[in-house]
């Protein structure tokens, strides 16, 4: 039942939603299988790999600080010889440098290029690049990483561990709930959409997502392709009720404020496509009555930005009745 807080409706959230306890600690260390485990705090997760004499460290979110390596050490006294970078954002590799500075970094070209403009301490440049896919054999166990394209960052990557059947993937899917807002801040929704297939063809059993509450699965991915695929009908449906509610904003708020005349536009074509998909998902997946529209809106925009999809949204109609021109914004 929907709560409210402070004027603020709040919905329930789903059962599959809901992941493990995250202990007084503040944090949350499991082993998932054969030497791999996820640290979480709930909000954000990390992992480490243990191996024969050393332990690889893949992500370590300033979320959860130094607590990684007390979860580390929670386990095992090996030193951490090797740094994964799953992309370059500090939301989750801003506290690798509480690892040793002599420890090799691994990441994608792209994650070395951004980290190097950038010129974050926190974020020691990655010692090894690979382009495509890069094999580490350390200690008795394999990660495997692979790059398939711009998704939501440039350079972030696939994880895999094949003998575990374990696959990371940070910030692109989110197990029990809906991505983030502006489709997890992704910098490119086609790529975005493509992971979901990406991911799929692995073989893994579970699954690293760098987000929320609980592991995901296959199964996980299925379904928030879905969920996808619908917010991907429902903005293409909004691009068809743009003409209409163009015509009511200009009639509403004029033309004067040109921002607040586009924005009542697009605010109510995204609104009214993304209906059907929160229906269909309420109850389903956490967070779909909080986010639908504004990613109804944002794939809204990819479809016109990045693949030209027709109807071409007309902005300024001419007022004597002689048919659309073709401005755009």
């Amino acid at each position: 039942m929907t709560q409210t807080m402070g004027g603020i409706d709040i919905p329930p959230v789903p059962d599959g939603a809901r992941g493990p306890q995250v202990p007084p600690s503040g944090y949350l260390v499991e082993e998932i299988a054969g030497g791999v485990y996820w640290i979480t705090d709930g909000g954000y997760q990390c992992a480490f790999v243990v191996g024969e004499d050393e332990v690889i460290a893949i992500d370590a979110p300033p979320s959860l600080g130094g607590l990684v390596t007390r979860a580390i050490r929670d386990v095992t006294s090996k030193p951490i010889t090797h740094v994964v970078y799953s992309h370059y954002h500090g939301d989750h590799i801003g506290a690798t440098d509480q690892f040793p500075a002599d420890a090799v970094r691994i990441g994608q070209e792209e994650t070395r290029t951004l980290l190097k403009e950038l010129d974050d301490p926190a974020r020691r440049l990655p010692t090894v690049t690979f382009k495509d896919s890069h094999r580490i054999e350390v200690g008795g166990q394999i990660l495997e990483l692979h790059y398939k394209g711009n998704n939501h960052a440039p350079g972030n990557s696939f994880i895999h561990l094949p003998r575990q059947r374990i696959l990371m993937l940070v910030d692109v899917i989110y197990p029990g709930w809906v991505p983030f807002a502006n489709i997890a801040m992704s910098k490119h929704i086609p790529g975005f959409m493509a992971h979901h297939d990406h991911a799929l063809a692995f073989d893994f059993d579970t699954m690293i997502t760098g987000h929320l509450t609980r592991l995901g699965t296959r199964e996980d991915v299925a379904t928030q392709r879905e969920y996808m695929h619908d917010i991907r009908d429902a903005a293409r449906h909004a691009l068809e009720l743009t003409p209409a509610t163009r015509d009511r904003a200009r009639d509403t708020v004029g033309l004067d404020h040109i921002y607040t005349y586009f924005k009542t536009m697009y605010d109510a074509a995204s609104a009214q496509a993304a209906q059907p998909v929160i229906e269909k998902w309420a109850g389903r997946l956490g967070g779909v009555e909080t986010f639908a529209v504004n990613h109804t809106f944002i794939m809204y925009q990819s479809l016109r930005l990045d693949l030209n999809v027709r109807p071409h949204v007309v902005f300024f109609p001419p007022t004597d009745g002689s048919g659309d021109h073709d401005h755009e914004h």
